[in-house]
């Protein structure tokens, strides 16, 4: 048995170091504290509605349309 410390990078397991191992194996994957939200902030690909969103709320922001939040009030 061996441990090997990897990531997984769009569903393709990427060793940290190179393998000096030939052929097929077995092996079980664990995966240490993935938070979903991780994957979707650090995602490259343009997402034009949230760029939309954005910009709206600071559109809002600079025209003095919003409201500080006050976390006493929040449910």
């Amino acid at each position: 048995m061996k441990a090997i410390k990897a990531v997984i990078d769009n569903g393709q397991i990427v060793p940290d170091e190179p393998l000096e191992m030939v052929g097929r194996y077995e092996a079980i994957v664990v995966v240490l504290d993935v938070d979903p939200w991780d994957a979707i902030l650090k995602d490259p690909r343009p997402r034009p509605e949230l760029v939309k969103a954005r910009r709206e709320a600071e559109e809002a922001f600079l025209q003095g349309r919003t409201t500080p939040l006050d976390p006493d009030a929040m449910p």
